[in-house]
C-alpha cells in the first residue's frame, strides 16, 4: 500500500528538513504511547499491517490511536522497513509538530533550569532530558554547537521527556547567562575545582550549567558563573560521564528546593 507524504516523512530524517517542515519523526512503541499519553500534537501514526497482527501491545496502540481520532495510514514490512530509522523496526513512527515553548513562562518558574554547553552526544542528551524531567527541572538551554534536540537518536533516549520538557535549542552561551545574571540566578557551573555538592548552599533561581564531555565548559561561560561544583571521586577515577553527572547535581538541586 502507498504511503500518502512518503517523501515528506523520508525527509524528516535529516536535519534540515526538519527545520524546513517543523516536524520530527518518533518511532517505536513505547514512544508513540508516551506521545498519546503526553497528548503530544500527532500529526499522523504509520503502523505496519503484519506487526500489527502480531502484537498485541502494538494493536493496543492502534485502538489508542482510532480513538483519539489520530490520523492514520497502513503499510506492509517491506515499506515500513524502508521508512524506519532503527535497526529493528517495531511497526509504528509517527510524525510531530516541534513544539514552541514559552521562553519566558521556564525563566520565572521556580524550578532550576539546566544549560548545556556543546553536548555532543544524542545517547546523553537523551538521558539528561529523561533526568532533568524526573528531578523536577523547569527547561533545558543548549549553546550552539549541541547536538540538535530532534535528532532521530536523541528522540529515543528521551523515552518521552521530549513530549513534556520545555528544551531550547542553540542559544548564545554568554548572552544568555548575561540575562540570567540580570534576571538574579544563581549560576551554577560543574567544575573540576569547585564546591563539593553536598555543600551547597543555594536560594532563589538557579541555572546549573554543564559542558562538553570531552573540553567542558566554554572559559568565556564559566567566567559568568556565579559558583562552579564538582564532584567528589576517588581516584584513580577523574570524571564522570555527563549525563550521570547531571543527574548526581539536579538531584542535590532538587533536594535543596524542597
Amino acid at each position: 500500500m502507498a504511503i500518502k507524504g512518503a517523501r515528506q516523512i523520508l525527509a524528516l530524517k535529516q536535519r534540515k528538513h526538519r527545520e524546513e517542515q517543523n516536524k520530527y519523526l518518533i518511532e517505536g512503541i513505547r514512544l508513540c504511547e508516551e506521545a498519546i499519553a503526553s497528548e503530544a500534537p500527532i500529526e499522523q501514526l504509520l503502523f505496519c499491517r503484519e506487526s500489527i497482527d502480531r502484537n498485541e501491545r502494538l494493536e493496543a496502540l492502534f485502538q489508542s490511536a482510532v480513538q483519539k481520532n489520530i490520523p492514520l495510514q497502513h503499510t506492509n514490512w517491506r515499506a515500513f522497513k524502508g521508512m524506519s530509522d532503527t535497526e529493528t523496526p517495531q511497526g509504528v513512527l509517527g510524525v510531530v509538530p516541534i513544539p514552541k515553548w514559552d521562553r519566558e513562562t521556564i525563566l520565572k518558574s521556580a524550578h532550576p533550569i539546566l544549560i548545556l554547553d556543546r553536548i555532543s552526544d544524542p545517547g546523553n542528551l537523551g538521558m539528561i532530558m529523561r533526568t532533568a524531567e524526573a528531578a523536577s527541572c523547569a527547561g533545558i538551554f543548549l549553546t550552539r554547537g549541541s547536538v540538535e534536540v530532534y535528532n532521530p537518536k536523541v528522540v529515543r533516549s528521551t523515552m518521552g521527556a521530549i513530549f513534556r520538557l520545555p528544551t531550547f535549542s542553540m542559544e548564545n552561551g554568554p548572552d544568555l547567562l548575561q540575562e540570567l545574571t540580570q534576571r538574579n540566578f544563581s549560576i551554577l557551573a560543574a567544575h573540576v575545582d569547585g564546591t563539593p555538592y553536598h555543600q551547597l548552599t543555594i536560594k532563589g533561581p538557579t541555572a546549573l550549567v554543564l559542558g562538553n564531555e570531552a573540553f567542558g565548559l566554554d572559559p568565556e561561560i564559566l567566567t559568568q558563573a556565579t559558583q562552579t561544583v564538582t564532584i567528589p571521586m576517588a581516584a584513580p577515577v577523574e570524571s564522570l560521564n555527563v549525563a550521570v553527572a547531571s543527574g548526581i547535581l539536579l538531584y542535590k538541586l532538587h533536594e535543596l528546593s524542597l
